[in-house]
């Protein structure tokens, strides 16, 4: 009995971990988004032998449009794995 309780702690916690981890990486992976356009935009504008602030603006506005789908995606992804860990969770309590 109380090794039955203990192995049901344990999977609790390894969910509640999994959890955090999936949360974290999806935090990781925006922020990886964000800097891969960043990066884009400058080295456009470097390319271009122009430090016109305005036009770094407006090479990371494109970059930033033309990731977006790609960021939401991965962003949908992590919160459908969320969401499954979370309801299997559920199920369990």
């Amino acid at each position: 009995m109380l090794a039955s309780a203990l192995e049901v702690r344990e999977v609790q916690n390894l969910h509640q971990i999994l959890l955090l981890a999936v949360r974290q990486m999806k935090t990781l992976h925006a922020t990886l988004g964000a800097l891969m356009a960043d990066v884009a935009a400058i080295r456009r504008t470097v390319l271009q032998d122009s430090d016109d602030v305005a036009r770094y603006r407006n090479n990371l506005t494109a970059t930033m449009e033309t990731a977006r789908p790609l960021v939401d995606e991965a962003m949908q992804s992590y919160e459908d794995m969320i969401r499954q860990i979370e309801e299997s969770e559920e199920l369990r309590n």
